[in-house]
């Protein structure tokens, strides 16, 4: 795949002749070569996260949520849609536990940008529920959950929202010395098994990290059903996952600020449900190393190979010059491949090769306005292969200008900002399409007194179509699926010559034709109204929100089958013909339309200190979505209402949590109702203390205590792949 090396050379050199200017204005700051005690204090404030203006959740008039890194180790699964998905307001796309992204109030895939230190994670989870997500909480510090429209700072790809992982990779700031952590986990519902550790180390103004994982876990058992084939089964074949990846990463620390990089491999084999086939046994390992990776599986069905490798340079630096608090430039660029393999061959494969620049500036106050401004730049190609690739290679390339600021009126916080980007997306068989998104937003954080604060915000925000979105044609292997994107529309065929539509008696017959014009930009008005209560022993946070969005982009179950395209299935354009072949039968063609949507919902959490060792944690969220002119949007997760009681000792701490999801029969056209279900957990951590120098942690789980059939709405494969059953896991982790 050609790929325009010279763009990634100019950004590199940009990130590094930014940075060796910063340093240059930093040193001629610096007084003495060792850095003081003082100054490594101040510079521990300074944590680069996804906001450039560094605000902490309850500070911000947009609704946040930063999952700390203790929360992350009890909810730890093996995709960052399943860690998640307890957080009020996040829902997962549930592809089985092996691929699974976060759904943020009722919006995923495309509309919510997962990053990684503030930069993409450069993989194609967006473009497909069964591809997973390139990036591993076994070794991050926090995930911060931007909730709703966050394109000013992110792009046109954040109209739902922003998952952010928080890593050291790039070690920002370390004590003088050597520090670590290591862990190992089981989970008997799938004989998963986890081993994971990080190691930090500083000596003068050098940081050093290494981390790694490896995880292996087998198909997920269900309380017994009946699948979609008719079949009775209590597990869920074809749902293994073998994981492993490793980071290496240094920084040079200075007064002031820090400039470093990191280097990591991620290597992920798993299997993908509803795709297994009976004669998987005579086929099982019969090619010496073509199943090396998961060789100890019995099935062999439809399974994928991921690895990415991903390159980061990352840079802070404070008061680099007049009337700039901070300067940050962040690059990274990635390799990605992913191969989906069906009877020894590439079904379907793709590659990407991702670069992006960050650039932004916090600046001092202007009219008393203090603020952020700042550029993003991104190029991303995209290329396919194999029988079934059902998307075309393609080229898009990403510039963006935004500008945050703030201003303090007392007990009233106001912010505003603004963003302009430019979109392009190239592919060898259509014409260049380019989009202009802008973005708008004004908000305000009011604080009735010390313990009360009142939050509004509102924003306009646009969304280019992604490639995937617009040129999607064909059989879509993992979902089960035809897939077409909005370049197209489906007409009925009108043959004249006699017997045409022989091999289709009894059904219409359709051909694919080119649309005159492609998709439009997407546009969302959104409102945030929202409350936060802090007390001695009450603590409650709620948000309402209204979400307008026109020419909303979504798959639109035709109710054609593919099965009823005639056998010149595409019309010629400019002398090509375009022959489809579809080895897989009828298959639902899915079609990638627009129409005006509105969605609204609220998200209410709340804790409550009964007595100093017993406390009570609750929460509900509901997304209500639909069309504005009749129908619903489909694949909306439903009403969740949960309740965690817990007990804590110096030493040890037990909690009960109980979630229950109401039954979701506000459906889309061609889509089925899903019943209730509730999914009760148990949960015990012991702390031995100190051991050889290391402080132990121990924990206990039952997940799923009753045992209980639970359909996930969200999911393409709903009917073939339920929740997991009863699941005992433990672990130990150990710090140094």
């Amino acid at each position: 795949m050609k790929f325009k090396k010279s763009f990634i050379a100019k950004q590199v050199i940009t990130a590094l002749a930014f940075s060796s200017v910063a340093v240059s204005a930093m040193a001629q700051n610096t007084q003495e070569n060792d850095v003081a005690d003082e100054h490594d204090h101040d510079y521990e404030r300074i944590v680069v996260t996804a906001s450039p203006l560094q605000k902490s959740a309850v500070d911000s008039a947009q609704p946040i949520y930063v999952m700390s890194q203790d929360e992350l180790r009890q909810s730890q699964a093996a995709t960052l849609g399943e860690t998640l998905r307890s957080i009020v307001g996040v829902q997962a796309s549930y592809f089985s536990p092996v691929s699974s992204s976060p759904i943020i109030r009722g919006l995923g895939g495309p509309r919510v940008r997962i990053l990684q230190n503030g930069l993409d994670v450069a993989d194609i989870s967006r473009g497909g529920p069964d591809h997973a997500v390139s990036t591993e909480t076994s070794t991050a510090q926090q995930v911060e959950i931007f909730r709703g429209p966050s394109t000013l700072l992110f792009g046109s790809g954040a109209s739902g929202g922003v998952v952010n992982v928080v890593d050291n990779r790039v070690p920002r700031f370390l004590e003088q010395g050597v520090s670590g952590e290591y862990g190992v986990q089981y989970n008997d519902v799938s004989d998963e098994k986890l081993v994971s550790g990080e190691f930090n180390a500083r000596s003068g103004d050098f940081a050093f990290h290494l981390d790694a994982f490896k995880r292996d876990a087998d198909n997920y058992s269900v309380p017994e059903f009946t699948n979609d084939e008719g079949e009775v089964t209590d597990h869920i074949e074809n749902s293994y996952t073998e994981d492993e990846g490793y980071t290496i990463g240094s920084s040079y620390l200075f007064n002031g600020g820090f400039i470093g990089f990191s280097v990591g491999r991620l290597d992920r084999t798993y299997g993908i449900p509803g795709h297994s086939h009976g004669h998987e046994d005579e086929h099982a390992h019969e090619e010496e190393g073509a199943h090396d990776e998961h060789e100890e599986h019995e099935e062999e069905g439809v399974y994928a190979l991921f690895k990415q490798d991903r390159y980061q340079l990352l840079s802070s630096f404070v008061e680099p010059m007049s009337g700039i608090q901070r300067l940050d430039i962040n690059f990274g660029y990635s390799e990605l491949s992913h191969n989906e393999i069906e009877e020894e061959l590439v079904a379907s494969g793709f590659a990407v090769e991702q670069s992006e620049l960050r650039v932004s500036a916090t600046h001092t106050a202007v009219m008393g306005w203090t603020g952020a401004f700042g550029a993003q730049f991104e190029q991303r190609e995209y290329s396919s292969n194999g029988e079934e690739a059902y998307t075309p290679t393609s080229d898009t390339d990403l510039a963006g200008l935004f500008w945050l600021v703030e201003k303090q009126f007392g007990a009233l916080t106001v912010e505003a900002g603004a963003r302009y980007e430019e979109v392009s997306l190239e592919t060898e068989e259509f014409n260049t399409l380019e989009y202009t998104p802008m973005s708008f937003s004004l908000g305000a954080r009011y604080s009735v007194n010390e313990n009360l604060s009142l939050a509004f915000n509102s924003s306009y925000s646009e969304r280019a179509p992604q490639a995937n979105e617009l040129f999607s044609d064909g059989a879509h292997l993992a979902t089960g699926t035809y897939e077409l994107g909005g370049v197209y529309e489906l007409h009925e065929a009108h043959h004249e010559e006699e017997g045409a539509h022989e091999e289709h008696e009894g059904e219409e017959v359709y051909h694919i034709e080119r649309r005159s014009n492609a998709l439009a930009t997407e546009n969302s008005q959104n409102i945030d109204l929202g409350l936060h209560y802090q007390g001695d022993r009450f603590h409650v946070e709620a948000n309402v929100f209204w979400n307008e969005i026109e020419n909303f982009i979504y798959q639109q179950n035709s109710g054609v089958s593919s099965a009823q395209f005639d056998e010149h299935a595409h019309e010629e354009h400019e002398g090509e013909a375009h022959e489809e072949e579809h080895a897989h039968g009828e298959l639902p063609v899915y079609v990638y339309q627009q129409q005006d949507a509105r969605l609204y919902g609220y998200e209410i959490s709340g804790h409550y200190q009964l007595s100093t060792n017993w406390h009570v944690d609750a929460f509900t969220d509901y997304t209500r979505a639909k069309f504005v002119n009749g129908g619903n949007i489909p694949r909306i997760p439903a009403q969740r209402v949960g309740a965690t009681l817990k007990y804590l000792q110096p030493n040890w701490d037990t909690s009960l949590s109980v979630t229950r999801y109401n039954e979701q029969d506000k459906v889309g056209i061609n889509e089925e109702a899903t019943e209730g279900f509730s999914l009760v957990n148990v949960r015990m951590n012991y702390y031995p203390g100190r051991f050889a120098n290391q402080d132990f942690s121990v924990y206990l789980k039952v997940e799923n205590l009753t045992d209980e059939l639970g359909f996930v709405h969200s999911s393409f494969i709903k009917e073939d792949a339920p929740l997991p059953g009863r699941n005992v896991g433990i672990g130990i982790r150990a710090h140094f």
